[in-house]
């Protein structure tokens, strides 16, 4: 593996960990939330969950 894609996977990670933080707190709160704020909050993480994913995804294609 090169330095640029090295370079690209940290990134990549980065972005994973920043997504991760971000929404930490929402996923620890959710059993105090009413229902709606709950089923709001979990169409979020839900996304959240997806973006991470896509980024595991690309990390690996770029080290294959």
């Amino acid at each position: 593996m090169d330095d640029i894609d090295s370079e690209l996977i940290n990134l990549l990670c980065t972005k994973i960990g920043m997504l991760m933080e971000d929404h930490s707190g929402q996923a620890l709160t959710l059993g105090s939330m009413s229902a709606d704020e709950r089923k709001a909050s979990l169409g979020g993480l839900g996304q959240a969950s997806a973006k991470i994913a896509a980024l595991v995804k690309a990390a690996l294609s770029i080290s294959e």
